[in-house]
């Protein structure tokens, strides 16, 4: 292509994502304030961190507030960084056409994507620097260095965004490795057994050595609802600090395979806090208690977790939760407010329409994610599309165990990772690659088909026989 005709390209691409960041930023302006975000706010003034979020997005935010005051700052920074990525990759996917930059641009104006990048909160902005990181080692081709360097930083950064969050960027490091470091299955093994750790461990420097927060042992919440979901479906009183009647009946008003305390009550709260001075007094850890739980009630454990991934991946659920994106302003005394206009009502009405449908369930990305990986060894773009659908994949399965609550958000680079491998595998296709076979082809769509087929028969029963 003459450099002319790349001057024209990137000046339409430019145009089309600055006239949807737009929109976005009117939408949205300036960001969905939800409890969390008051939190971290309050933090990112005082400079005094806690644990149950992870510091360095509050960091991040206090940086911010010397450029600009309140949430803007922050949403202006995470549409920055989202967008600037787009760009990215849909400047390098049209090297071979528009097919390739319109899909990933798609990708990111899919109602899901475009709603939650408009909150002020450590989902989207754990999603944007992967992305970032992804667009950066996509665009690289000819390995240079300071582009290698920032995709780094940005995957180190994005690993100490969630306590999952090393699953997700992993398979972003491996990318950016020599690809001779990660050739063969012995070394990628070696690598992956070296780089999780080494991920966490980059995770603690940042968010406990340098940033040094005080420590709310959040933990104790992923121990707590494990052992009421235990109680609940019939494993005794795994409780160390309850006597068995108690515990039955606190499960009883408090548990729901969603979430543990869904109404928010005092006396809900209270387990927990009991739990957590229980391991203090006695020197037992969350992680022994936790062992002890579910060695002692297997099966219980294993179904009270299949009915929460149930829910997280939102498979066999009629009535989906309302929260394909958030729209709200919580109270406050800080100066955060957010107020919806009549775009906003529409994106959510999209959003909406979009969770409630196949296309709009984390099951249904994971399901695509892998079937990619069966298609990408016989693709151009084959090493682009193993780390998206790989990053997709170790976030989303992560949650089989660690998961304490349903929301959409959680599943948010889930489904951007995904969606873009198979933006990129489409491109590929699309292109003139035929090499993949009819017996490939059909194994890489059956997983996709049957989660499909099984979610929408679901949708279309009686209500009683889902009831």
């Amino acid at each position: 292509m003459t450099r002319r005709g790349t001057v024209h390209r990137s000046y339409w691409i430019l145009t089309l994502i600055a006239c949807l960041a737009g929109l976005q930023l009117y939408a949205f302006r300036w960001g969905v304030i939800t409890p969390d975000t008051v939190d971290q706010y309050g933090q990112a003034l005082t400079g005094q961190y806690d644990d149950w979020h992870p510091p360095i997005t509050t960091w991040i935010w206090r940086q911010l507030l010397r450029i600009w005051a309140g949430s803007a700052g922050y949403l202006v920074f995470d549409l920055l960084v989202y967008w600037s990525a787009i760009f990215i990759i849909a400047h390098a996917m049209a090297r071979r056409g528009w097919m390739g930059a319109i899909l990933v641009i798609a990708v990111a104006a899919a109602p899901i994507p475009f709603g939650q990048m408009g909150a002020i909160l450590k989902d989207p902005l754990l999603a944007s620097f992967c992305l970032l990181a992804s667009a950066l080692i996509i665009a690289n081709r000819r390995d240079i260095l300071p582009l290698n360097a920032a995709a780094g930083i940005l995957i180190v950064m994005a690993s100490a965004m969630r306590f999952n969050a090393p699953f997700a960027t992993m398979p972003l490091l491996i990318a950016l490795l020599p690809p001779r470091w990660v050739s063969g299955p012995v070394r990628l093994v070696s690598i992956v057994i070296i780089a999780v750790p080494a991920l966490m461990l980059s995770s603690w420097t940042i968010n406990v050595a340098a940033l040094k927060p005080h420590r709310s042992e959040p933990i104790f919440s992923l121990v707590n609802f494990d052992l009421a979901g235990i109680v609940a479906y019939g494993g005794g009183n795994v409780y160390p600090q309850l006597g068995s009647s108690d515990a039955v009946r606190l499960t009883r008003n408090c548990y729901d395979d969603r979430l543990y305390n869904p109404s928010n009550t005092m006396l809900c709260n209270i387990v927990e806090d009991s739990l957590m001075d229980f391991s203090h007094r006695t020197g037992n850890g969350a992680l022994r208690i936790w062992l002890a739980g579910v060695m002692h009630a297997r099966l219980p454990y294993l179904h009270h977790r299949l009915a929460h991934l149930n829910w997280n991946w939102r498979f066999l659920l009629r009535d989906v939760p309302k929260d394909a994106f958030y729209m709200m302003s919580e109270p406050n005394d800080l100066g955060l407010k957010f107020t919806p206009n009549p775009i906003t009502k529409t994106i959510l009405g999209a959003a909406r329409a979009m969770a409630w449908s196949p296309f709009g369930r984390p099951i249904t990305w994971l399901a695509v994610a892998l079937g990619l990986l069966v298609i990408a060894p016989v693709l151009p773009s084959s090493r682009h599309i193993n780390m998206l659908s790989c990053s997709a994949l170790g976030y989303g399965l992560a949650y089989v165990f660690v998961s304490v609550a349903p929301d959409m958000r959680y599943n948010l680079w889930t489904i951007i990772a995904a969606m873009l491998a198979a933006a990129v595998a489409l491109s590929d296709l699309g292109h003139g690659s035929n090499s993949v076979s009819k017996p490939r082809l059909m194994l890489a769509t059956a997983p996709v088909l049957l989660v499909i087929v099984l979610e929408s028969i679901w949708l279309l029963l009686p209500n009683g026989a889902v009831s």
